[in-house]
């Protein structure tokens, strides 16, 4: 998708297409756009279909593809479905549970709704693609188990998941013991502490009256379907036993957790790395320029601020200046038409993209001689508003097609609000000005 592409547009268009259709219908915890929403996952193009409800009808929210627009059969249209599903339920960290197929020459609907949760707008940000067979199955029980709403099944697929990661058994008591003093997850550290007090042993207990005891029905220490106290202390491994799977899956088969997505940041300078070797990242990343080396940055930008479904566009814009201030590379960017400019800074040692909407946006000029000056101060109030909104600066290639960096979401200072009224007045003045001045002879932008 290049940086313009409306999602949303693009799934009106891919919807209509004629083809070889697989839809796989959910049921899912995981917030789900109420329209049709079009990603792309795997250099693969998927549309997510909301849930309706049109009279009697109840249709799933689900996600297709057009399996021959790719050269795929049904069945690998399906693989590819479960791929994104469990990618989806990895970062999420909820339950996506594909539960009916469908399709045909359209990407017709399927099923009837149950129990699902909708959004405005589907982030298609950090959907892991596992760089092996061992992942991709690792993660493909990870989801089973958030998704099985059985304790006991669900338990088995953390522990699936785990065992996908570690396959030598006899290599797991131990690393248990060691994981067991890193873990994070709230849930999982207070059920250690448990079993812990109880002197259980606590990777014998998880194998033998978890796995074992769900697995084999022939035993005498299993699992009773009908006893609540067996529902309640599964009920009560299973953060543990999933964590442990998410602590395995991350050092063994390279699948990093969600919540190292937004900890490390390494998305906000994703694209400016790739412009440096590692002698002069190294530099960088001390707060300084590498001797002797000369840094080049792109002449040209396209920038975007963006929240959800919501999407400013300042445009193309080309570098004027930058250069290194307190340990952070800056650059400085203006507008064809030199009419607006925006200044930010890439913190290396810290991994962000750094930008203050309220002193680093600014009209250079007040001149409203063409409707290309006029548009670009609509542009410029608009783009700052959601920045003050709690919006993200995205910073493009020229192209549109690579993203350099985003922001996270800026917030404000804590004395300072945004003036919604009198951002309201200043785009009705705007746009009145805009209808008035006349075309014939206006400046490109």
């Amino acid at each position: 998708m290049l940086a313009t592409d409306d999602p949303f547009e693009l799934a009106e268009r891919y919807q209509n297409q004629r083809g070889q259709w697989v839809v796989g219908g959910l049921e899912t915890q995981v917030f789900w756009p109420n329209r049709p929403q079009f990603i792309r996952f795997e250099n693969l193009d998927f549309l997510l279909q909301p849930a309706v409800v049109d009279g009697q009808h109840r249709s799933l929210p689900a996600i297709a593809i057009r399996a021959n627009g790719f050269g795929l059969t049904v069945n690998e249209g399906r693989a590819a479905v479960m791929r994104l599903a469990t990618a989806i339920a990895w970062r999420e960290s909820k339950k996506v549970d594909i539960v009916m197929w469908g399709g045909g020459s359209s990407p017709f609907r399927v099923g009837r709704m149950l129990n699902n949760t909708i959004t405005e707008f589907f982030s298609d940000e950090n959907l892991h693609v596992p760089q092996s067979e061992e992942a991709r199955k690792a993660l493909a029980y990870y989801r089973e188990g958030l998704s099985l709403g059985n304790p006991f099944y669900s338990f088995l697929g953390f522990y699936k998941a785990f065992a996908r990661s570690l396959p030598n058994g006899r290599e797991r008591g131990p690393w248990i013991e060691h994981a067991l003093l890193r873990m994070t997850d709230r849930e999982a550290i207070s059920r250690r502490e448990e079993l812990q007090a109880q002197g259980d042993n606590i990777s014998e207990y998880l194998a033998t009256q978890g796995r074992h005891a769900i697995a084999h029905a022939e035993r005498e220490d299993i699992v009773d379907p009908d006893d609540p106290d067996d529902h309640q202390r599964i009920h009560l491994d299973k953060p543990l036993m999933r964590h442990l799977a998410e602590l395995a899956m991350d050092e063994r088969l390279r699948v990093p957790p969600p919540s190292s997505y937004e900890g490390e940041h390494l998305y906000e300078l994703e694209g400016f790395r790739t412009l440096f070797d590692n002698e002069q990242l190294d530099a960088l990343r001390r707060g300084e320029l590498a001797q002797g080396r000369e840094y080049m940055l792109p002449d040209d930008f396209y920038v975007i601020a963006r929240k959800g479904k919501s999407c400013v566009h300042l445009g193309g814009m080309r570098m004027t200046a930058g250069g290194m201030d307190q340990g952070k590379l800056g650059a400085r960017l203006e507008s064809p038409n030199g009419k607006v400019a925006l200044e930010f800074w890439m913190d290396f040692r810290d991994e962000r993209l750094i930008i203050d909407p309220i002193g680093g946006c600014v009209l250079l000029n007040k001149k409203r001689e063409s409707r290309s000056d006029i548009q670009s101060e609509i542009s410029l109030e608009q783009f700052k508003f959601l920045l003050y909104c709690n919006g993200s600066l995205e910073i493009w290639s020229a192209d549109r097609e690579r993203r350099m960096g985003k922001s996270e979401a800026y917030m404000l200072p804590a004395n300072w609000s945004p003036d919604f009224a009198g951002h309201q007045r200043t785009l009705t003045g705007l746009n009145e000005l805009l209808q008035e001045m006349p075309e014939i002879g206006d400046d490109p932008q």
